[in-house]
């Protein structure tokens, strides 16, 4: 489109709709519009009777306006015109000003009407069309039913008979009644309930008559026939009195400085509440037609209507939804049908006008009842007070305030919801929450009751950190800590934090430099660019950190596992991320997954107190395995494992069983430490029986040792869980890395000291023994063990076996480097011994054997 057309587009709207018109669409609005006349006939004469108007003004608000609305407004179906609401707020806000259908209160209703409309104009052209919507559906209800029952307070001294003067407040109105009640006029107590009943039996039974018009002629008539039967003199039955039958006469609003101070407040009041009704009545209608309003536009055409409307004796109006539906019911295809329906409305104008002189008040008194009690939303209401108390505690705040003071109860109403809804944004929701537990998956879900991480808290903020938010958010996140002091970081997955502000952005950053200074962080997850962009600008990235911010579809709990204390990881047992799971520690090092091997003899009891032991101190499951020829033994088997996990049940150390079958042990319990990815093998050993193999190792033991992938700890039959020391024997060998690093899991997971022994043979170097185990001490102390050293000059079976004794070591730490060419001679030689000669447990720690040395050693057992 040209930049011509489209600013055309913008000054004259209904260049949009034109196109749709054709002859089929003109005969569609054509019948729209005459129902809409016939309709608005008896309405707009019962609304400028509640503003406090002569009838006919009622008609004029629905001639020019309807028309101007039209044309500049977005909706194709919304009909502008006089309203219930707008005339009770006219007359209430006014009535005190002047007495109600004197010139001077006309001429205050042309200014308002005027002021409502330039408001509207302005707050259209500042495309401030939002505004509305700070009056929430509970307050347009509550003040709707205020509204209504200030209609039926209003016409009670013509329903009754009774003299009540114009402008009286709700309460002594009720009061009025009270006292007057034995001075109501039955004659025109009777013309009210004919007229009364007449609408409601015409609505019920006969739902295509209009049923005011109905209760308009039978109202009328039965006024006519009393008055022929017993007179005016007796029954005093009033009438409305003929209406002009011309053309709306051309006004001047009155603009003096007196009538625009009078007027100003109300106007103000108005214009957010016609404003309300015309979008939410064209929204409520273009969602049956599906088309798109533009609330700002709509607020120009509406302003434009009440400007023009205020110089053709129409006073303030707004959307209609009785003329509207009725409108969209009737087939109307374009705004077309509205014009047609104010042309329609000057020739029955016309016609009818003489009519009027047969209307009596209390006819009219009697439709306005039955419009105040269609007005009230009684479903709405009860809908309301079952969802909510704290909404209905509003409307019925707005409610009984429009009863004293319409200006008061409408801006109560919106006080009373901004602070409702600014306390409820002040405590955004905060839900704990952990991973999603599907495969694959990169959101997260709530917790409810799973378990969470003990290091870093999950969190999902629904809402705003903003000013009013920022100090329950910064309470929360405190609180975190203060009821675990190991939870150092926090997670926040932002894909619902819509909004933060300068105060906001000034507690995370706050928060984020706390964190730093307990040893941990404070992330995000999927924040959206708009508030990443803002932090960027503010430089609040420079606290939180450049690196704490994850988009979509990134594993930001893989990231942050590599910043968590190993230490608190080694001894977790919930495990909720992948990377938990995948045996390495955030420190590199491999998380410990102990198996133990049992053949259900008694010789299996002291290991698998020893296993059970080093299972609780490390806090991890304990994989428990037994081999049996098939699967007929599989109750022997169940027998085996039932007796060991009841002893680790007891010590609070789960346990998974693992059953293998074949005829060849070894084979079985090597297979089971390499499916299980085991990281250390704990097995028995029988007593020596006076074989020179049984009384070393054994040979069961020794095959395992030399093929398991894993470590293998051999619990000698006495051996007792370790509670005192660990000696780690080092000669300086590759190996002796490895076993720094395995000793020191086992010392910090057992908080056991660590005493490196180094054995010099006569005539060997005691100083490269000195400087060996002074690097492991080394090693050892940057890991925070407790650990001493000790040097002897002898060979190191007999070495080891006496130290061991002398510190009353009960576990002792050997290396076994297969990569040095593994054969059967080297294991008799060292590890043989050493086990053989020791009642204490005796770790094996191993490298991953090369292939060619792993065959010989096979080669050389068979």
């Amino acid at each position: 489109m040209s930049p011509t057309f489209l600013t055309l587009r913008k000054l004259f709207p209904f260049l949009l709709w034109w196109p749709l018109v054709t002859r089929r669409t003109v005969r569609d609005d054509l019948v729209a519009g005459l129902t809409g006349a016939l309709i608005v006939l008896p309405q707009g004469v019962a609304f400028a009777t509640i503003a406090g108007l002569p009838p006919q003004y009622g008609l004029y608000a629905a001639m020019v306006p309807a028309i101007i609305a039209a044309l500049f407004g977005s909706s194709l179906h919304l009909v502008s015109g006089p309203t219930t609401a707008i005339s009770i707020a006219i007359f209430a806000a006014l009535s005190h000003q002047a007495d109600p259908g004197s010139p001077q209160y006309i001429q205050l209703v042309l200014t308002l009407t005027f002021l409502v409309g330039l408001f509207q104009l302005i707050l259209g052209l500042a495309r401030m069309g939002a505004l509305v919507n700070f009056i929430s559906h509970t307050v347009v209800i509550g003040f709707t039913a205020g509204a209504a029952i200030l209609i039926a307070a209003s016409q009670v001294k013509n329903f009754f008979g009774i003299e009540i003067p114009r402008g009286t407040p709700f309460y002594e109105i009720v009061h009025q009644l009270w006292v007057q009640f034995f001075a109501i006029n039955p004659w025109v107590l009777s013309v009210s309930l004919v007229t009364l009943a007449a609408g409601i039996l015409t609505r019920r039974y006969l739902k295509k008559v209009p049923y005011m018009i109905a209760a308009m002629i039978v109202g009328s008539l039965f006024a006519e026939a009393l008055l022929l039967l017993e007179g005016f003199d007796k029954t005093h039955i009033v009438t409305v009195g003929a209406l002009p039958a011309h053309l709306p006469p051309l006004s001047l609003p009155d603009f003096s400085l007196p009538a625009l101070k009078a007027t100003l407040g109300p106007a103000l009041v108005i214009t957010m509440l016609a404003l309300t009704e015309a979008v939410s009545i064209g929204r409520a209608i273009a969602v049956r037609s599906e088309q798109r309003i533009d609330g700002n536009q709509e607020f120009v055409g509406q302003g434009l209507s009440n400007i023009f409307g205020s110089f053709f004796s129409g006073y303030a109006a707004s959307g209609s939804f009785n003329r509207s539906g009725v409108n969209y019911e009737a087939g109307a295809k374009t705004p077309l049908s509205s014009v047609f329906a104010s042309l329609f409305l000057v020739v029955v104008l016309l016609v009818v006008a003489p009519l009027a002189a047969y209307l009596p008040n209390a006819a009219m008194a009697g439709i306005l009842f039955l419009v105040a009690w269609g007005l009230i939303d009684f479903h709405h209401i009860r809908h309301i007070w079952h969802t909510s108390k704290i909404e209905s505690a509003i409307l019925a705040a707005t409610l009984v305030g429009t009863l004293f003071n319409l200006e008061l109860g409408i801006f109560l109403g919106v006080f009373l919801s901004l602070i409702h809804y600014l306390y409820r944004t002040s405590k955004p929701e905060i839900v704990p929450v952990v991973p999603a537990p599907e495969e694959g998956a990169y959101h997260f879900v709530r917790a409810k009751g799973r378990p969470e991480c003990p290091q870093l808290r999950i969190v999902r903020i629904n809402g705003s950190v903003y000013f009013g938010a920022a100090s329950y958010v910064q309470a929360a996140l405190q609180q975190i800590d203060e009821e675990n002091p190991q939870q150092k970081s926090v997670l926040i997955a932002a894909a619902s934090l819509s909004y933060v502000d300068i105060a906001g952005a000034e507690v995370l950053a706050q928060e984020a430099r706390r964190r730093r200074r307990l040893g941990g962080g404070l992330y995000f997850y999927r924040l959206n660019a708009g508030v990443q962009q803002f932090l960027r600008q503010g430089g609040y990235t420079h606290d939180i950190g450049a690196g704490a911010f994850f988009p979509v579809m990134t594993d930001v709990t893989r990231a942050l596992y590599w910043t968590l204390n190993p230490d608190i990881c080694r001894n977790c047992k919930t495990r909720i991320f992948k990377e938990c799971n995948k045996g390495i520690l955030p420190d590199g090092f491999r998380r410990e997954r102990l198996m133990f091997a049992t053949d259900g003899s008694e010789f299996s009891n002291a290991p698998a107190d020893v296993a059970i032991a080093l299972a609780q101190g490390f806090g991890v499951t304990l994989d428990i395995m037994t081999a049996v020829e098939s699967p007929t033994e599989d109750e022997i088997a169940r027998v085996r494992l039932t007796q060991v996990e009841r002893k680790a049940l007891v010590a609070g150390v789960d346990c998974e069983q693992i059953i293998r079958y074949g005829k060849q042990p070894v084979e079985e319990v090597v297979a089971a430490a390499a499916a299980a990815d085991s990281h250390i093998l704990v097995i028995g050993r029988r007593p020596p029986r006076g074989n020179i193999k049984e009384r070393l190792v054994g040979d069961i033991a020794l095959q395992i040792i030399v093929r398991s992938p894993c470590h293998v700890l051999i619990a000698n039959w006495p051996s007792e869980p370790c509670r005192k020391r660990i000696l780690m024997a080092t000669n300086g060998a590759r190996i002796s890395e490895t076993m720094v690093e395995v000793t020191a899991e086992i010392a910090k997971a057992m908080g056991l000291p660590v005493t490196v022994l180094a054995a010099v043979p006569p005539g060997g170097n005691r100083a490269q023994a000195e400087e060996d185990v002074a690097e492991k001490l080394g090693l050892l102390k940057v890991e925070g063990v407790d650990c001493t050293s000790l040097i002897v000059e002898k060979a190191p079976e007999p070495a080891i076996i006496e130290a061991a004794a002398e510190i009353g070591a009960d576990l002792v730490v050997i290396g076994n480097d297969q990569r040095k060419g593994l054969s059967r001679k080297l294991v008799g030689q060292t590890t043989d011994r050493i086990v053989g000669g020791l009642k204490c447990a005796v770790l094996v720690v191993k490298l991953p054997p090369e292939p060619e040395a792993l065959l010989a050693a096979v080669r050389n057992q068979a």
